[in-house]
């Protein structure tokens, strides 16, 4: 893999894993909490709740092979038991990005144990994957489960740059009933979209997700880059800046958008600015030295090239 390649896989894994919700708390709720009392497809109590609940606990404490314990434990108990599917998923998903971000993130890393942590991340991907299936096909059709782990598989669709499987994924999200942050779905779609090249499509679902949850940052940067690309780097500018501004927010990429916007509205100010925070937020990432590159004196020449 190239150093511009692991860039783009670091960048690409580090927002999908926020624009899937797998790792917020709403997404590993206790079962309890996972829908309503009057949710006609909340299933029915399991064996395998116990340990789920306990495995919840571990997760959040940052106990993960505790977790995998309890969840071994869970299904053993409820071999359909979807809530333990779609956490083993989320545990392998941070498992793989952890591995990622110590080779792109971390370090910029290039040379032959990097590549094997590469090829592990992927392997760990693919588990996920097989894991957020399997819980589909347990979730009950129309429940909130189904659509958080339906979305989760467009998370590890966009790692793997199948993007038409990124939207099949995020629209059959979409579709339950029950499942309430299509904002999430929304932004994958979007960005499947932007990734095949329709910016029109892109454009039209991630304003959807904004308007949806305006706080929801992935959605505004992803827009800021859709934006930037269309020609309209002041609306790109107006997208990153919240971003960037957003002490909940730390998306280096963000900084990069904005830096690269603002020189083509004649804001060398802002530019330098923002280049100057994207190195500062991971100075030995991939991401850094791209930033670092439009901070030297030639950086006005640099980025004109970057032009659509």
């Amino acid at each position: 893999m190239s150093r511009r390649a692991g860039t783009l896989a670091a960048r690409a894994l580090a927002v999908a894993v926020m624009a899937g919700s797998v790792t917020s708390a709403p997404g590993c709720a206790s079962r309890s909490a996972q829908a309503p009392s009057d949710d006609p497809v909340t299933p029915e109590a399991s064996p395998a709740d116990k340990h789920f609940d306990v495995a919840v606990g571990s997760f959040h404490n940052g106990m993960f092979e505790d977790a995998k314990l309890q969840l071994e434990r869970a299904l053993r108990a409820d071999p359909e038991h979807a809530d333990s599917y779609y956490l083993q998923g989320v545990l392998l998903l941070n498992e793989g990005r952890t591995l990622m971000d110590a080779v792109d993130t971390q370090r910029c890393l290039v040379d032959d144990a990097a590549q094997l942590q590469r090829q592990r991340a992927q392997l760990l991907h693919r588990q996920a994957k097989d894991a957020f299936a399997t819980a589909v096909t347990f979730y009950p059709e129309g429940a909130a489960g189904r659509g958080r782990a339906s979305n989760s598989l467009s998370v590890v669709s966009l790692f793997f740059h199948d993007h038409e499987g990124a939207i099949e994924h995020s629209r059959a999200a979409l579709e339950q009933r029950f499942y309430s942050d299509r904002y999430s779905a929304l932004t994958n779609m979007g960005w499947a979209h932007y990734n095949l090249g329709d910016l029109t499509a892109a454009t039209n679902e991630l304003r959807q997700a904004v308007l949806m949850n305006p706080d929801f940052c992935v959605a505004r940067y992803r827009l800021a880059q859709v934006y930037l690309d269309t020609g309209l780097p002041d609306q790109a500018v107006e997208q990153a800046r919240a971003v960037v501004d957003d002490p909940r927010c730390p998306i280096q990429d963000a900084h990069r958008i904005l830096g690269v916007a603002s020189v083509r509205m004649g804001d060398d100010a802002t530019a330098q600015q923002a280049f100057g925070s994207c190195v500062a937020l991971a100075p030995r990432s991939c991401l850094a030295e791209d930033c670092n590159r439009f901070l030297d004196p030639s950086a006005g020449d640099a980025i004109a090239r970057t032009r659509p």
